[in-house]
């Protein structure tokens, strides 16, 4: 055995290659028409399970998408102090409360109704009231004994239901700091927009069956008055929850074609067979002569290149592994000169950044003590809110310039931005809100210096001054995703054009705009990291900030 080995070890390349495919040619059509039915078979059924978890996961994914995007406005409507005033006031005038309704209560329903096309009905049902109020205020003694409202009664987050023709959503009201409830929010969404829309995209003889968290059936694709059922044909059953409504989707996917088209696949394994043998013996003989011809030229530019000639051009133009192996090389090579060039380009740009962060630097020995002595100035006449102000103003400043140094703790860039955003309250006349939802588990962590508040600063420049009615709503969000940092800043203002938005990252822009936060980003940790954006015309702007956790991010 040994012997053989030696031999086969010793012979020529070629004669290696004409003794190896001969065997491998032998061997394997003496077994592949048994095996191949069976494969085949095996094959489709793996095929079909793939596609069938794929499309089973996209469904859920789009109907929780759904459903997750009705949170936001539920939300916002049991939360607000407005609302709640108008369900928990028992004392108010008739008149003023009806003034209140109009001007603060029924706009922000109206505005739901009109701008969410899946949206039918808003209904409050409040604990407080013995008779109907305006077009969304009903008392809740008309629906208490209702198997919707003895539940909801017991939740506390938002409910989801629906009887196979109506679907709505239901969720308590709170009287605010306390737990005790006023009221429930009701909301009838299109069954067809929500749900039948996703569903329809379902063909061939697969099937949709959807139930609730209570195990009740609410919908089917079944054709069930033909008697049709889960149990009547062959299928594979795949259950996955929907996020945020409780509910099961059950995808049930028809094997009933795979015997036919195994059948197809036999038949043309048999004639790729005879096909096969007649053109191998064919293709053993020239792959072998093109295979050594391949490997010499490729030898021989690798030792030029190992000699120092980088600028030596590597291709072929065969597409086989040889071939292959020879067009990578080159590409590895092209790619070690744009390395070489990027290194300098890169050292460049870095310095350029430094120099317009410097550039935004004031001074801040005469900064702070210009502003000292304007507190001094405003507290000693009493202009308290001006002594605010400067104050506030002077924090800002102390963190933004951070003594120089470029790295910066979460919680004091956070802080920073806080004191920008309160300035700007202050300024505005509180005309808008803000929303901190922050992992208290980062502030530990550092990051680069003025990265968020050019962004805060746009969302309110550009985004909720220009509304002029409506939400004004500032939310900054931040939380780890992995090992990564996020960052999100989302308002609720008047949107970006797409042909704008793209624009925004592809121009530059002065100062701290988003293509220099961009490239700032970029430029300390690479391509993965930077910013996004996401925004919809009169709905608001979301801002993604993603950067690792605790690198090296000196410029």
């Amino acid at each position: 055995m040994r012997g053989l080995l030696r031999a086969f070890r010793d012979m020529p390349l070629r004669q290696k290659l004409i003794l190896s495919y001969c065997i491998v040619i032998i061997l394997p059509l003496s077994v592949l028409g048994v095996y191949s039915y069976g494969s085949a078979n095996e094959d489709l059924k793996r095929q079909l399970n793939t596609s069938a978890v794929t499309a089973a996961n996209q469904l859920s994914s789009e109907l929780g998408y759904r459903f997750e995007r009705q949170e936001y406005p539920i939300k916002s409507i049991v939360f607000n102090p407005k609302v709640i005033n108008a369900v928990t006031n028992r004392e108010i005038d008739v008149y003023q409360f009806a003034v209140e309704m109009n001007e603060d209560v029924e706009p922000i329903f109206w505005n739901y109704l009109f701008f969410m096309s899946e949206m039918k009905e808003i209904v409050i049902y409040s604990e407080n009231r013995q008779s109907p109020f305006g077009n969304f205020i009903q008392p809740a003694s008309l629906v208490q004994e209702a198997k919707w409202y003895k539940e909801t009664v017991l939740e506390t987050a938002t409910r989801w239901w629906s009887d196979g023709e109506k679907l709505f959503a239901t969720r308590n009201i709170y009287e605010p700091g306390q737990s005790i409830r006023q009221g429930i929010l009701y909301i009838e969404f299109d069954f067809d927009r929500l749900i039948n829309e996703v569903i329809g995209k379902v063909g061939g003889d697969d099937r949709i069956a959807i139930e609730s968290h209570t195990g009740d059936a609410i919908f089917s694709t079944f054709k069930q008055d033909e008697g049709e059922s889960a149990g009547d044909g062959d299928y594979l059953s795949y259950r996955r929850s929907i996020s945020d409504s409780g509910w099961s989707m059950f995808y049930y996917a028809s094997t009933s074609h795979i015997g036919e088209r195994t059948e197809d696949i036999l038949k043309a394994t048999f004639v790729m067979i005879v096909i096969c043998v007649a053109v191998l013996f064919v293709i053993v003989l020239l792959f072998s002569r093109t295979l050594l011809h391949g490997l010499m030229k490729l030898n021989e530019r690798m030792k030029r290149v190992e000699e120092g000639e980088l600028d030596i051009m590597v291709s072929a133009a065969s597409k086989d592994e040889i071939g292959q192996l020879t067009n990578r090389f080159g590409h590895m090579l092209r790619q070690i000169n744009v390395l070489i060039e990027e290194a300098y380009v890169n050292r460049i740009a870095r310095k350029e950044a430094e120099l317009v962060a410097l550039q935004e630097q004031i001074k801040p020995h005469f900064l702070y003590n210009s502003l000292s002595l304007i507190n001094s100035q405003a507290i000693g006449k009493g202009a308290f809110e001006v002594s605010r102000t400067v104050t506030l103003l002077a924090k800002f400043y102390r963190t933004a310039l951070n003594k120089g140094r470029e790295q910066i703790s979460v919680r004091d860039e956070l802080t920073m931005v806080q004191t920008y955003v309160e300035i700007q309250q202050i300024m505005s006349g509180h005309a808008f809100e803000v929303v901190y939802e922050l992992d208290e588990t980062i502030f530990r962590h550092a990051m680069i210096r003025m990265i968020l508040q050019p962004l805060v600063e746009n969302a309110i420049d550009h985004g909720l001054k220009e509304k002029l009615e409506g939400e004004r709503l500032l939310t900054l969000k931040g939380y780890k995703d992995g090992e990564d940092l996020v960052f999100e800043i989302r308002d609720t203002g008047v949107g970006i054009e797409e042909d704008e938005l793209m624009r925004l990252l592809s121009e530059h822009s002065p100062g701290y705009g988003l293509r220099n936060v961009r490239d700032r980003i970029r430029l300390s940790f690479g391509e993965p990291y930077g910013v996004s954006l996401s925004s919809e015309v009169d709905k608001g702007t979301t801002v993604t900030v993603r950067m690792p956790l605790n690198a090296d991010a000196s410029l």
